[in-house]
């Protein structure tokens, strides 16, 4: 019985430690307000540069063939951006969440087609599905 005891709070121990990497793997496709706060860097490029570099890599994809594909998409609040170079000209000033989506959540959360993702910049944490546009919530069915 004593045994059971120590490998039951062996096992709650581990859980424990496991916690905080699951959370951390949970946020390695977001960076948040204070994730940002923190950082030295003074535009959104900068800051992605540095604490979550695979984002870039990314957008240089190539298919099968070794053909150049299409970019990764870039989203500043709501708002579609030409390339991931504008990055470098947005400051970190007042920005609250910078996202990476995969190619599916793009489609599904921002109705966007991509083979590589996008990366959503927002001025405040919208972590949630927009809300209907106007003239939906105006005339509901």
């Amino acid at each position: 019985m004593k045994k059971l005891a120590l490998a039951a709070a062996a096992l709650l121990v581990c859980g424990l430690a496991a916690s905080p990497a699951s959370a951390q793997r949970q946020d390695r496709n977001r960076i948040r307000v204070a994730e940002i706060q923190a950082s030295h860097a003074t535009t959104v490029y900068q800051l992605i540069q540095q604490r979550r570099g695979m984002w870039l890599m990314r957008n240089n994809s190539t298919d099968m063939s070794g053909n150049q594909g299409a970019g990764m998409l870039v989203f500043l609040d709501g708002a579609q951006l030409e390339s991931v170079n504008d990055l470098r000209e947005v400051p970190l000033a007042g920005v609250q969440l910078i996202e990476f989506l995969n190619p599916a959540d793009t489609e599904r959360r921002l109705g966007k087609y991509t083979t590589v993702g996008a990366i959503r910049v927002l001025h405040r944490d919208d972590t949630v599905a927009p809300p209907a546009d106007s003239a939906r919530a105006a005339h509901p069915r």
